[in-house]
């Protein structure tokens, strides 16, 4: 046994919650992290840098201050280089472990026994002023990513701030599109079934009630606070509805999180694709960061130039209002820049697209073109009196639509 890790990149962290759920968690994070960061493992390092997180949580949620069981501050850090991949699990006891024969008939007691076994190396350390401890071990990678120069950590993900509605059995996560935030779906709240469903509306870092949280502002940013939030409420399996913006980000959700989401429901979505710009286009949206007049603009031109003029100020006003300019700008480059569709060709997810007859821009023939194509259990619906905003065009029509093919 060692007593302090060498310092790694790159790295990743998250928080875990305080109960039995937390080492499946903690193994599908791991697993997705080491995939999202092109990481080349052995089939036994692979299988066996799961296996030891799942021992290493387990053993927090079991033995680490018990007395503070069900409020503890919980997380996991999954770092690599040198040849290694990482993972530390911190929790608030300062008492290191200690490895002790195990009791072979018992049905558990071997974890640590077993990381110190197999593990290429394991360690244990104090947090400064006695605030917990982090456990650690290593595996051999024999393909990571070369190391660089430290550019800081990725952000740990964080359970975003969202409205709760309803109390079903089947869950929903709605994601927001790229000028609204959480309260561009209360239009729907009084009508949507809440004994059917129970809905989940976050806002985005650099939104509304998030405004303040910094962050990279990429899809897989998103797509791990999303996923945060589904584990902060329970929920192992779920569906997602996401609106422009919002589109592309469950699909990276539904990658991130495989297994997990049953169906997706995209209202106006961006394909995984991206979307392409010509020259003046580009200009146009990548300068609605600081100017109203171009987000004007946008929204008269994807509603087909038929919306009142005092509905467009409204959303233009709502809009400069609840983003922080510079995530806003930065969301650009990840919904019309990321080009991941080969990564979901083929994805037996049922999904719903949802269309508007006077949207230009994702309009129902760009949605044959890319979702249709790529996912074979799709399905199109095209509203005939709506453009790219159906919440606040056609809101009822649009939840027929959503909890028909949820339902």
């Amino acid at each position: 046994m060692t007593t302090a890790p060498a310092r790694h990149r790159p790295a990743a962290a998250r928080q875990l919650p305080d109960s039995l759920r937390a080492p499946a968690i903690a193994r599908r994070w791991v697993a997705q992290t080491f995939r999202q960061w092109g990481l080349v493992l052995t089939d036994e390092a692979a299988a066996l840098l799961v296996e030891l997180t799942s021992e290493l949580v387990t053993n927090a949620i079991v033995h680490a201050a018990p007395a503070e069981r069900g409020r503890r501050e919980l997380a996991i850090r999954m770092s690599a280089g040198g040849g290694t991949v990482r993972v530390e699990v911190h929790d608030p006891d300062p008492a290191l472990p200690t490895v002790r024969e195990p009791d072979w008939v018992a049905e558990s007691g071997r974890g640590l026994f077993l990381v110190n076994v197999q593990a290429t190396e394991w360690g244990a350390v104090r947090d400064p002023g006695g605030r917990g401890k982090r456990v650690w071990f290593s595996v051999p990678c024999t393909g990571a990513p070369p190391e660089g120069p430290d550019e800081g950590e990725t952000p740990m993900p964080v359970a975003l701030p969202h409205d709760i509605l309803g109390s079903g059995p089947n869950r929903v996560i709605a994601l927001h599109g790229w000028f609204g935030d959480r309260t561009q779906w209360r239009r729907l709240h009084p009508y949507l079934d809440g004994d059917a469903f129970t809905y989940a509306f976050p806002e985005y870092r650099g939104y509304g009630d998030a405004r303040d949280l910094t962050g990279d502002y990429t899809l897989t940013e998103i797509a791990g606070d999303v996923i945060a939030l589904a584990d902060k409420l329970g929920w192992d399996t779920f569906s997602l509805v996401g609106h422009s913006m919002g589109g592309t980000v469950m699909q990276r959700v539904m990658l991130d999180a495989p297994g997990r989401v049953r169906r997706l429901v995209g209202v106006s979505p961006v394909p995984a694709s991206g979307v392409p710009f010509d020259e003046e286009g580009w200009a146009l949206f990548a300068g609605a960061a600081a100017e109203p007049a171009n987000r004007r603009a946008i929204i008269d031109f994807t509603t087909g130039n038929r919306m009142p003029s005092r509905w467009l100020d409204e959303m233009v006003a709502a809009s400069v209002g609840n983003c922080d300019p510079a995530a806003f700008r930065a969301y650009l480059d990840a919904w019309a820049r990321t080009d991941y569709h080969k990564e979901i060709v083929g994805n037996p997810t049922p999904a719903l697209v949802i269309a508007g007859a006077h949207d230009p821009a994702l309009s129902p023939d760009v949605m044959r073109q890319t979702w249709l194509e790529w996912y074979p259990n799709a399905e199109l619906a095209v509203l005939a009196d709506a453009g790219h905003y159906a919440v606040e065009e056609t809101p009822l029509a649009l939840i027929s639509h959503i909890e028909r093919f949820l339902g």
